[in-house]
C-alpha cells in the first residue's frame, strides 16, 4: 500500500501530448531508495533513484467504475544487490535518467547548489532536477558544477540535503516541445531519461541480490 501516488503535471503533459499524437506511452517502471514520503503531483523524478534497469511492463486499461477509466501497468524489477526499496515511479522511456549528487550540503534556502558531476546533466538551456523531495528549475551554471536554481517548483516545498544526495534530471512531459510551456528549455530525450508519468512510495521493502517485486500500477480517471 502506498503512502501517496499521484500522476505528476508531466504525467498530465504526457497525457495531452499523446492525445496530440505525440510522446511515447509511459509502461516503464522504475524504483528508488529515497527517505521522502508524500509524492506530489509536482515531483519529475524519483526521490534516490536506483541502478536496476527500469522494466518494461504490459500496459491494458480495465474497468473500476465505468467502461476503461483506469490505465494499468504490470511489470516486475529484480535487485542487483541488497537494496531497501522505498518508491516506484512510471516513465515513458527505458532509459535511466541522468543523475549526480550535491557535492556540498544544501540549505532549503540557498540559490545555487554544487553538484559533482556536471557532465551527467544538460550543458545549455533551463531543466528541472529532483533533489530528494524538491523539485528545482536550473537556470544558470550548465554545464558545471555550481548551478543557480529556482527553488520550489510546482508548489513542492523547497528542502535541505546533505553532500552526496542525489540531484535527478526530469522532463516536463512534453509541454515545452509541444507548446513552448513552463520553465524548460532544455530538451530532456529518452536517452536522458524522459519524463515521469506517476510517482508512489511506500513503507521500506529489504530486498536481497535476485529479489524481485511484481507491480501492479493503476490509475483511475475519476467523476461522472
Amino acid at each position: 500500500m502506498a503512502n501517496a501516488g499521484t500522476v505528476t503535471f508531466s504525467g498530465r503533459s504526457i497525457l495531452v501530448s499523446r492525445l496530440k499524437g505525440n510522446q511515447t506511452e509511459p509502461l516503464n517502471i522504475g524504483w528508488g531508495t529515497g527517505t521522502f514520503t508524500g509524492s506530489a503531483n509536482g515531483n519529475v523524478n524519483l526521490f534516490a533513484p536506483s541502478t536496476e534497469a527500469r522494466t518494461a511492463g504490459t500496459s491494458s486499461g480495465i474497468t473500476t467504475s465505468y467502461l476503461a477509466d483506469t490505465y494499468q501497468v504490470t511489470g516486475s524489477i529484480t535487485a542487483t544487490a541488497a537494496r531497501s526499496i522505498t518508491e516506484v515511479g512510471l516513465f515513458d522511456t527505458s532509459t535511466l535518467s541522468a543523475t549526480t549528487t550535491l557535492a556540498a550540503s544544501a540549505s532549503n534556502a540557498i540559490a545555487s547548489i554544487t553538484v559533482g558531476a556536471a557532465g551527467t546533466l544538460p550543458g545549455a538551456a533551463n531543466y528541472y532536477v529532483q533533489m530528494q523531495g524538491e523539485t528545482m528549475l536550473v537556470t544558470a551554471g550548465q554545464g558545471t558544477t555550481l548551478l543557480t536554481v529556482t527553488r520550489g517548483q510546482f508548489n513542492v516545498p523547497a528542502v535541505s540535503g546533505a553532500s552526496g544526495a542525489p540531484v535527478t534530471l526530469g522532463g516536463d512531459g512534453g509541454a515545452r516541445a509541444s507548446w513552448t510551456l513552463g520553465g524548460q528549455t532544455a530538451s530532456v530525450p529518452a536517452a536522458s531519461g524522459g519524463n515521469m508519468f506517476a510517482h508512489a512510495d511506500f513503507g521500506n521493502l529489504s530486498l536481497n541480490s535476485g529479489d524481485s517485486i511484481l507491480f501492479t500500477i493503476t490509475d483511475q480517471f475519476s467523476g461522472a
